[in-house]
């Protein structure tokens, strides 16, 4: 049975937890929530987490095992609730089939760790970078996989207040210097030029395409009772006993002198009910593509240049 995956990132830790909790009491299995929480106090501790690095000591494991226990407070949350170390985030605290999906045989270094994993459950490449980024800076991920019959249910539960808005937060984060890829955060220091040469840059307009959310559409059907009449026409037989004088010879029939008995039974009609259900029109969702064009308007910036010689002339050169 075809699954559908559907991610939502929190910047609180107990927000998402409410959130597993209110996808569980929804009837959605825990075996197809998945968690995994930056443990933005251990980074703090040691700062040389914050490269990414997959390497763990025994202080991580100690401090983040009590930051783990902190945060992991409902044991019942999710099986398996702890810390561990996943490819390219290093420590953090996690459970869920995203989880065992990267602990697996080899999975974490064949599929490139969360980013792999994420990509191989049906997100997109571009947000699965974005999703891992927010971890290494602290966030939390829920991530479901479930039967189509719990799809609005999930998305209904994530798309809560404290949702993280993804496409605000990455095009915040690009301010900054982020590249768009996990763990691309420019530098504020860049390596030195070579001696004697200045570089000449020149900027070039790219434009892309993505596809963001435009709403939903849903139905939804009510069975309502409403009160109806017919009528009918029905007939009701009555017996009447009727005496009327006589004055004929009497047959032989008639002098046979004995007890007779003569019996009538009345009948009468009465509604019957049945119902019939009749399929009266029919209701569905279908989608067209309208195309069209948008001019993209931008600026790009290079770098001109002017030399000026001993002599104390200057003369252009161009741009780059």
């Amino acid at each position: 049975m075809e699954k559908h995956t559907i991610t939502a990132m929190f910047d609180d830790y107990q927000a998402a937890e409410k959130a597993v909790t209110r996808l569980k009491n929804a009837g959605i299995p825990a075996s197809d929530i998945s968690l995994v929480g930056g443990n933005e106090q251990m980074r703090k501790s040691r700062p040389d987490n914050l490269s990414g690095t997959t390497e763990t000591t025994n202080e991580d494991v100690g401090t983040g095992a009590a930051v783990g226990a902190a945060l992991g407070g409902g044991a019942g949350l999710l099986a398996g609730l702890g810390l561990m170390a996943i490819p390219g985030l290093g420590p953090v605290v996690a459970a869920g089939w995203l989880v065992s999906t990267l602990v697996g045989a080899g999975a974490g270094a064949a599929t490139g760790g969360v980013i792999g994993a994420l990509i191989d459950a049906g997100v997109p490449e571009e947000h699965a970078h974005a999703y891992a980024e927010g971890i290494r800076r602290g966030g939390t991920l829920v991530t479901v996989r479930t039967e189509q019959r719990f799809v609005d249910k999930a998305v209904d539960i994530l798309d809560d207040d404290g949702t993280v808005k993804m496409d605000e937060r990455t095009t915040s984060w690009r301010k900054e210097g982020w590249s768009g890829r996990y763990g691309g955060t420019l530098s504020s220091t860049s390596s030195p030029a070579q001696a004697g040469s200045i570089p000449i840059i020149k900027e070039e307009l790219k434009v892309g395409k993505r596809q963001v959310a435009g709403g939903r559409v849903r139905i939804h059907t009510h069975v309502m009772q409403q009160p109806v009449q017919e009528q009918v026409t029905l007939t009701d037989e009555r017996v009447r006993v009727e005496r009327r004088p006589v004055d004929r010879p009497a047959t032989a029939a008639d002098r046979l002198m004995q007890d007779r008995t003569v019996e009538a039974t009345e009948r009468r009609e009465e509604p019957v009910i049945s119902k019939e259900a009749r399929v009266k029109e029919e209701v569905s969702l279908s989608k067209s593509v309208d195309r069209r064009t948008e001019t993209v308007r931008d600026t790009v910036r290079n770098t001109k240049v002017e030399v000026e010689d001993t002599r104390g002339r200057k003369r252009p050169t161009g741009t780059g």
